[in-house]
This record gives C-alpha cells, structure tokens and sequence, in this order.
C-alpha cells in the first residue's frame, strides 16, 4: 500500500488488544459553511480610528483575544506556534505554517486549515505588476492598452498564480530535514482568492476544478452606498437608488455569486477599515441570505485595518444572525438569480475607483478611450449598468459574469450580453433579440438638480493652474455626494465630482479637494464647489463636472479648453 508518498509492505500481523473508544470525549461543533475571522495575528493597541493615513501600532493576540473571538462567533483565526494551542482547545479553525504544521498530524486535524488560506488579489497583482511597470516603460503601450490586453495579462498573472500559494503546503514540508513526502504531491483545495476585481471572478474558479474552491471579495478603498451609488449614477446616466445599501452590494455579489453558480464553488465577502461604516453589518447579512460562505475582516495596514473591537461586533452580528436562520440550501441560494448580465472580457468596475470607472483602476483605460468597435468604454458600461438597474427596479435577481469563451451560464431565465459594438443581445425563454443599447426602467419623475461651470486661469512659473467653479442648484430633490470620511473623520457633502481628460486620449484624472474636505460654499438649495489643478502642457483639454440628487438624477456638464503657449512661447494660456 502507499501511505503519505511512501510504499509499505505487510512484513507480520499480530493480534492485539482492542481498540477503544477514547475516554472524555469533547464535541466540537464545526461550521465550514460559515467561515468567520480576522487575517493576522495581532491587533490594534489603540483601537481609534485613524483617518488621517497613519499607521496602527499592532500587539500580538493573546489567549483572552482568542477567548473573545471565540465568544464574539468567530471561528476561523490565523496562528503562531504559541496561540496555536489556544484556537485548538476553544474548537476553532485555524491556519499557519512553520511549526504550527506538525507532520503528519495536522493533515488529519479537521480544525486545521493549512500554512495559508488565500491567493493574494491575482487581479490586483496584474495591474500592480505587469501592465503599470508596461505603462512606465512603454509610451507606445499608453495609447495601445485595451480591455483584451488587461485580459490576456491576467490570463498568464493568474497561471503564475495558481504555482503559488495552493503549493505551499509541499513546499514547507518538502523544506523540513524530519520530512520525507515521498511521490506525495498535492494541492492545498480550501483556498479562496481573496480579491477586489469582483469581475475576475468567473475566470479565477473556472481555470481549475478544485483550487481555488471560493471567492472572497476584499473591497477596494473607499466604497460604500452613499459614496459610490451616487458615483454609479452620475458616471453612466443610469438612477439606482443612491441610498439602497441592498441595491449596491447586489452588484457585488452579482459577480461572486455568477461565478459560483458557473464553476460549482462557493464565495464570500470581507469587510475592511475603508467602507462605509453604516454598511458594514449590512454587508455581512445580505451576503449571507445571498448563499455566502466565508466572512473575512482585514485588521492591519492603516486606513484598511478593521479595529479589533469592530471586528468582534461585526462577527457578533453576523453569528446572532446565522444562528436565527440556520437552514441555508446553499445550492439553492447559488441558483436562485433569473438573469445573468455578461460583460466582455476586461471590462470591470474600476478597482478602487469604483463607481467612476477606468477599468482595472488604470487612467489610460478611462471610459472615454474608443475599443476596437470604434465604440466608447463608457458606452459599453453604461449598457452593463442600465441593465443592472433594470433587475433593480424589477425586483429579479441577477448575476454578473463575463462572457467567457467556452463557459455558457444554465439555467437562467434570461441572458443579458453587453457588446463592444454598442448593442445589448438578449436570450430570454428561446427567443434572441438585439437592441441598440440597455432597456431602460421607470425613472423617477422631477428636474435633476442644475449644474454651471466656469473657469479662471493663472500663470504659475511654466505651467498653468486652472481654478474651475460650479454652481450647483438643487430641484426635485437634495444633492448629495462625498468621497468618503475626510482626514479629520467627517463625511462631507462634497456635491460635485470632477474629472479632467487630455491632452491625449490616454491622460486622465480624478480631481479632488485637498484631505477630502470640499472647497464649498453652501447657499440654500445649492451654493459653489470650487477645485483647482496646474497644468504643464499645452493641448486640447476636457474637464467633467457630475452631480446627483439622493433620488439619482444626475446632471453632467463638459467644459472643452485649450491650453496653448504665448508668443514667445514661454507662458501657457488658457483659450
């Protein structure tokens, strides 16, 4: 026989005593259907929040922190040697690696887990480590950058990517002198892609059978449904509610939970410092009643750590849920959208510019570039969200995938694909229909709010700095928008939202006000928003002003302005 990667042979067989069972028996009840905890072993010493992007001074978890996680429903924790023990003995899952992974009985431990538990944002990996250093190095690359090429990239990034984390467990125990593993060769299954380019999902459970066996999604910067509903609104002319916290995460969780449908794998969410606060708890029981399985909370790196006492409410929370609803037929739950939305290849929602779109958080695939239909990005989108928005208001649940060769959805009542050539092909009950965009809902009757523009110029030591003015008038309903809590803790309204495009089709920007506070002047139902930039480079330039009432009408203005140089061609001017 082969046992762990070596042969044995039956040299004898003695008959001995029999074997009883154990004495003192401890039952230890498991929920692997639902996964709860924080990422690291230590804590916030000084849980107050910080808003102002300073680091957390961070102690070790002790064993009362690991007795009140326990306590607070969670059951899943990452380990050292020492606090090992401690997760063992209050029943808790539990990963690490190092001389937490004892050979060969921690691979018969239910409650262990493994030396990791996640890929480590494949997609993010893509952006980060193959086509921002392109993007540096490569001009030509600036302008030749598409949707097919951010795909084709995250292709090869992800393949690397599964050589990676799935085997670690070889590889620290194939390292180790008292370990000899034989032909034994496997690949860790319980990982999940821990990661915050939702639209990869799809891709990323579908490349293997096994690994990774979830998708987790970690929320990228500031995002939340006040902040980037609205943005929603305003960046693709469609009016999902702007305060429906269930509204926004279906989006979300449209992604995770299409994928899990498509590759017979499970999914979660994870909650970290930069959500909206109020949504949180919100967050954790939507995903649950939408099938999810694991509930992570990032706790360290500044602005991104949960607070440990947070964290223990939010599990808290989520546990005295589970347990009131404690008969979920996952497998039901996975099924149970009637449409599935496709978007092509490479399209996503912009990574931490969520809500406002250049695809995979990358300026030079802002949604105002051409793809090779000859067709705007921010055509393309706005489909996929005229489309979402419908669902919405119908009430009918949807999945959002993309369009991957050779992977058809079943089973759904209708089929949504958004096209590059502008157009909306829908499949519903044996019938095909192409339509010239998105079906667009009931909207809300009223005025949206008014929106005026001017701009002032002054020279500034070889560039320009350009002082742009709204004036914003509030109609049928309040104008609301900010960018998420300020240095100083506050959620401002910051009202409009900018955006400068030129001189090239690959340049563009975000325009915000300095620590997130807006440079406002408030005036009844409206008032003034101002921002500044400089400029250094003569050309034809477009600045975007947005802005959107809490109902989701929103009005946008486009300023066109060329910058040119005087005629001794030492200052700028603006024209």
């Amino acid at each position: 026989m082969r046992y762990l990667g070596q042969r044995y042979v039956r040299e004898s067989l003695t008959q001995g005593a029999p074997m009883l069972p154990p004495a003192d028996v401890k039952v230890i009840i498991l929920r692997p259907d639902v996964l709860i905890g924080p990422e690291s072993i230590s804590r916030q010493k000084d849980e107050t929040r910080r808003y102002d992007e300073s680091e957390y001074e961070y102690v070790r978890l002790a064993r009362e922190d690991y007795r009140a996680m326990a306590e607070a429903g969670i059951n899943c924790v990452q380990v050292n040697a020492e606090q090992a023990p401690w997760a063992d003995d209050l029943g808790l899952f539990y990963w690490g690696g190092g001389v937490v992974l004892k050979f060969p009985e921690s691979l018969y431990r239910s409650q262990y887990l493994g030396p990791t538990l996640f890929l480590d944002e494949p997609g993010v990996g893509t952006r980060d480590y193959v086509l921002r250093p392109r993007l540096l190095k490569e001009s030509s690359f600036r302008k030749s950058i598409s949707p097919q090429a951010a795909f084709e990239a995250f292709r090869g990034h992800y393949a690397e990517a599964l050589k990676g984390a799935p085997f670690e467990l070889m590889r620290e125990l194939a390292a180790r002198p008292d370990v000899d593993l034989g032909d034994m060769h496997f690949a860790q299954e319980n990982l999940f892609s821990w990661e915050t380019m939702e639209a990869t999902a799809a891709y990323e459970l579908s490349q293997d059978p096994q690994v990774p066996e979830a998708f987790v999604f970690e929320p990228p910067g500031r995002i939340g449904t006040r902040r980037t509903l609205p943005e929603m609104d305003m960046t693709y002319g469609v009016q999902i509610p702007p305060e429906d916290p269930l509204a926004f995460t279906s989006i979300i969780f449209g992604f995770l939970r299409g994928a899990a449908r498509l590759a017979h794998k499970t999914w979660g969410v994870s909650i970290y410092g930069q959500v909206q606060q109020e949504d949180s708890a919100e967050w954790l029981t939507h995903a649950y009643d939408m099938g999810a399985t694991r509930f992570f909370f990032w706790d360290n790196a500044a602005l991104a750590a949960v607070p440990f006492g947070e964290v223990l409410g939010l599990a808290r929370h989520l546990r005295t849920y589970a347990n009131m609803h404690p008969r979920r037929d996952l497998s039901e739950l996975t099924q149970s959208a009637e449409v599935a939305i496709l978007l092509p290849p490479g399209y996503n929602l912009g990574h931490v510019y969520m809500g406002r779109g250049p695809l995979w958080g990358i300026h030079e695939l802002n949604l105002e570039r051409a793809n090779q239909q000859g067709v705007k990005y921010r055509t393309v989108m706005s489909n996929f969200f005229g489309e979402i928005e419908r669902c919405v208001k119908l009430g009918v649940g949807f999945d959002l995938l993309w369009d991957l060769p050779g992977l058809s959805p079943q089973g759904y009542r209708e089929t949504v694909r958004i096209r590059e050539d502008g157009k909306v092909e829908v499949d519903s009950e044996g019938k095909r229909t192409v339509l010239a965009g998105s079906r667009v809902p009931p909207r809300a009757p009223g005025v949206p709010p008014v929106l005026k523009v001017t701009l002032s110029e002054t020279s500034v030591a070889g560039s320009l700095e350009i002082s742009a003015l709204a004036h914003v008038v509030e109609k049928a309903a309040p104008i609301y928008y900010t960018f998420g809590a300020a240095r100083d803790g506050i959620v401002y309204n910051n009202r409009v939202a900018w955006e400068l495009y030129g001189p090239e089709a690959e340049d563009h920007q975000f325009l915000t006000p300095e620590n997130l506070a807006p440079a406002a002047s408030p005036e009844g139902s409206g008032g003034e928003v101002r921002v500044s930039f400089n400029l250094a480079q003569p050309g034809r330039y477009r600045l975007r002003a947005a802005t959107v009432d809490t109902v989701g009408r929103s009005t946008v203005v486009w300023t066109s302005f060329v910058v040119s140089k005087d005629a001794p061609g030492r200052l700028l001017r603006l024209q």
